[in-house]
């Protein structure tokens, strides 16, 4: 009960703080034109423009890092630490994730070359600033490729609020002082509108449609804990929502023997005395399904555990832990386990993998045969 209320916590925290990072990066970008255009009144002098801008950034830097932590702590979605900079290299929404990665890493760049920009020269610090306001437009794609709220009313509203917000900015921009360059001046109004369609045309058959999660990139492993999940607050429900097509319907019986390709994640987590490898993936080509490993035992030097205990847990689409068991055999780069059905039905499983430890992903096949 702890854990799953701790996994559901850390889902919400991840998805409020990701929209309220979207509305402050919107904050910055209206005061950051305001800034370059100059503009000022009596109540809103150039200095709290420009102070506002800074601070907002700082902010948004803050939430951002509590949005990505949030998303890599809880287990529910394999998300790699490294993912949340180096950009297109999770198993989880690869695309839209790698695009966040990518907005985070331009934000940082903003923020930096502000900071140190009496070291750099303006020549320099103008090019990083203008490059780095590519984050709002990529953010706001990955947002809503990403999220699991996108087909949520308010939020869509909030997300056509801040559209609308920067949009208008851009127009005004452009708009002042139109006579001096009305031609460059249209055509980056038409860009705009060109760019608005092709956003709002691609939301509209997209990520607000029925099947996107799949669309999106979500592994079959997580695809199975949503559909295996009976509780309006479980971490899954809302993205559940996203993708109906996904239900226990789409359950198929294995045909045994079978040979299948594996891929997924793999964790090891632990002190000097114990650690705990988790791999946990989707099965693919000869039969398709969810296989979960956990192994715990002394760590070695080198990486990797000698094993103490073990647990493993796999099943077909829509029924991911309809067998369950332990390893019988581990040995470097090759598992063998043991699982049993409810009905005492028992497979004996060779499963082969490569790791990547920097990315934390795992790949390789699995040979299945009836019996023990």
């Amino acid at each position: 009960m702890f854990a799953a209320s701790v996994g559901s916590t850390l889902w919400y925290l991840a998805r409020g703080t990701g929209l309220v990072s979207i509305v402050l990066l919107t904050m910055v970008m209206v005061f950051g034109i305001a800034q370059v255009q100059r503009f000022a009144t009596e109540g809103w002098p150039r200095f709290v423009i420009a102070g506002l801008h800074k601070n907002l950034s700082l902010l948004v830097v803050v939430f951002l890092a509590i949005h990505i932590s949030s998303s890599v702590i809880d287990a529910f979605a394999p998300i790699p630490w490294i993912a949340a900079v180096v950009p297109f290299v999770a198993s989880y929404r690869p695309i839209w994730l790698g695009l966040g990665a990518l907005s985070f890493d331009l934000l940082l760049a903003l923020v930096i070359s502000s900071l140190v920009r009496q070291r750099i020269g303006p020549r320099l610090w103008r090019v990083i600033h203008w490059t780095a306001y590519g984050c709002w437009p990529i953010a706001l794609v990955h947002g809503l490729g990403t999220g699991s709220d996108t087909r949520v009313g308010w939020v869509q509203v909030l997300y056509l609020l801040c559209l609308a917000a920067v949009i208008g900015s851009i127009v005004w921009r452009l708009a002042t002082g139109w006579s001096t360059d009305p031609i460059r001046r249209s055509l980056g109004i038409g860009a705009i509108i060109f760019v608005i369609l092709v956003v709002l045309g691609w939301s509209l058959v997209g990520p607000t449609q029925t099947g996107w999660a799949r669309k999106a990139g979500t592994p079959e492993s997580v695809l199975a804990k949503i559909s295996g999940s009976n509780s309006a607050s479980d971490p899954g429900s809302e993205t559940a929502a996203t993708d109906t097509s996904i239900s226990t319907a789409n359950a198929v019986k294995w045909t045994l023997p079978f040979g299948a390709d594996f891929s997924g994640s793999a964790v090891t987590d632990g002190n000097t005395t114990t650690a705990t490898v988790t791999i946990d993936g989707t099965l693919s080509g000869g039969a398709a399904g969810h296989l979960h490993i956990v192994i715990s035992g002394p760590p070695v030097d080198g990486g990797g555990v000698r094993m103490k205990s073990s647990k493993v847990t796999t099943g077909p689409l829509g029924k991911p832990d309809q067998y369950a068991g332990t390893v019988t055999a581990l040995t470097r780069g090759q598992i063998t386990a043991v699982v049993k059905s409810t009905t005492g039905e028992a497979i004996s499983m060779v499963v082969t993998l490569k790791l990547d430890d920097g990315a934390q992903t795992a790949s390789g096949t699995v040979a299945a045969q009836a019996g023990s």
